[in-house]
């Protein structure tokens, strides 16, 4: 902003310059020219008045008044032969015209020649011709430019003086309020802008300091009721792990009254269902602690090991997809690039796309982790009939009724939901709508990259900026 400025205040000044320096240079030449014409014509005129009315029959000596140099003076009798002084022999065309009985001025040559007439426009007896240098006109304006080129620099050159003092006045609460709103963007709600004595930038800075008070307001709510429900869903789920816990401890006769009818059967299964209910509730407890703290923290750019989220993946997911009789293939290429990111949001991304794989898909369910165009990218896919063409766009919005991944009769049955065990996080949209929320969150992307048969989401992943620059660098 400053140099934009700089660049248009010295601009117009040269432009007001110029505009005022052209017509007043041409018209100071002008005036030397006329100002050495009217020099030669008073010149011209104080000799013919010095000549005696006969002096070329007396032969008396006529003394011509001293000139600078290069200047000459010459008279001619009416013969049109030089009689006194420097010139032509000859009468040349300004003498001829001046023998009409009227002032000649020309310019021929190099020369600005003025003839004066000797005596009455009825009788011309003699004619006095000057002839003076034409440059010196030109000389005498070549010094006026130059001091109106020094004037016209000194002009330009407190114009940019002022021009810089203006920008640094108005660029400087602009570029604090660009720092304020750098801070605001990191998560800094408190930073604000000092008064610049300007009132377009006080009154941004005033409007950014309110709405920047407003969205704080609005996050301590949202997070005063993330606290809150976290708070009571903890102590549900808590009540519920007790009991749970309390019935495991009990034995299998507490689980079942009637285990006796089937031999150790019933109570087995009894206790290994409420295993699998504690574990799941550890599940929900660990998903909650992740996405309260998404919700109150800035978004994390740390090194995510991939390898070690996968596993993490692997243990979750391989159980309850047996329980389906499906299976559970992990593939990462070797050397991939550092990824970066939150474990937390990687992990819950991670869970919403094999949930909605386990919940809506069918078949193997593969997670391959690759590089493409320098890039972390992460695909999961299974072996079901697809998203319809129509509702790729649709699997992440948010949507409130009973629809499947494609949002309406297309989509999977819900036969095939209830066979998961459980419902789906992504079934409803909630899902993949965060978990694209939480992708973009991190610097990456989430996306269909083949909607059917055997649909892929794929998920790309930031990576450092060095395996950027490396990347880029490769033949």
């Amino acid at each position: 902003m400053r140099r934009r400025i700089l660049r248009a205040t010295v601009l117009a000044v040269a432009c007001a310059v110029l505009l005022f320096a052209l017509p007043l240079g041409y018209a100071a030449l002008r005036l030397y020219q006329q100002d050495e014409e009217r020099e030669a014509q008073s010149l011209g005129q104080r000799v013919a008045l010095s000549l005696p009315e006969r002096f070329t029959a007396t032969g008396d000596p006529v003394e011509l008044p001293p000139v600078e140099s290069g200047t000459d003076i010459a008279v001619y009798g009416t013969g049109s032969h030089r009689v006194l002084g420097t010139g032509p022999g000859a009468a040349d065309a300004p003498v001829r015209e001046a023998e009409a009985g009227r002032v000649v001025t020309r310019q021929i040559g190099d020369s600005l020649v003025v003839a004066v007439p000797v005596g009455g426009s009825e009788q011309v007896r003699a004619v006095v011709r000057v002839a003076s240098p034409a440059s010196e006109p030109l000389r005498r304006a070549a010094l006026t430019w130059a001091g109106m080129l020094v004037l016209a620099a000194v002009a330009v050159g407190v114009g940019a003086l002022l021009a810089v003092r203006s920008s640094r006045r108005l660029g400087r609460p602009l570029e604090e309020l660009a720092g304020v709103a750098r801070e605001m963007e990191s998560g800094d709600l408190t930073a604000r802008a000092e008064p610049s004595g300007l009132p377009e930038p006080d009154a941004v800075g005033h409007a950014l300091a309110r709405a920047a008070a407003r969205i704080d307001e609005l996050l301590r709510r949202e997070r005063a009721f993330s606290a809150d429900a976290s708070h009571q869903l903890r102590t549900a789920l808590t009540g519920v792990r007790l009991e749970l816990e309390m019935s495991l401890a009990a034995g299998p006769d507490v689980d079942v009254p009637d285990a006796d009818v089937v031999e150790g059967g019933a109570g087995a299964g009894s206790r290994a269902a409420v295993r699998s209910a504690l574990a799941q509730l550890e599940r929900m407890e660990a998903t909650l602690d992740d996405l309260l703290a998404l919700a109150r923290d800035v978004p994390e750019r740390a090194p995510l090991d991939l390898a070690a989220l996968l596993a993490r993946a692997r243990e979750d997911w391989h159980g309850p997809l047996a329980a389906q009789g499906r299976r559970l293939e992990i593939r990462v290429d070797d050397a991939l690039p550092q990824a970066l990111g939150s474990r937390r949001a990687a992990r819950q991304i991670l869970d919403v796309l094999l949930s909605n794989a386990a919940t809506h898909g069918r078949g193997t369910v593969t997670v391959h982790a690759k590089e493409t165009a320098g890039v972390v990218a992460v695909d999961v896919e299974d072996e079901g009939d697809g998203i319809p063409e129509a509702g790729t766009d649709g699997v992440f919005e948010r949507r409130g009724g009973e629809e499947g991944r494609s949002g309406g009769e297309g989509g999977r049955s819900g036969g095939e939901a209830a066979r998961a065990g459980g419902p789906a996080v992504g079934s409803h949209g909630i899902g993949l709508a965060l978990a694209r929320s939480l992708a973009e969150a991190e610097g990456g992307r989430l996306f269909v990259s083949r909607p059917r048969p055997r649909p892929r989401f794929t998920w790309l992943l930031a990576v450092s900026p060095v395996e950027e620059q490396e990347t880029s660098q490769l033949p």
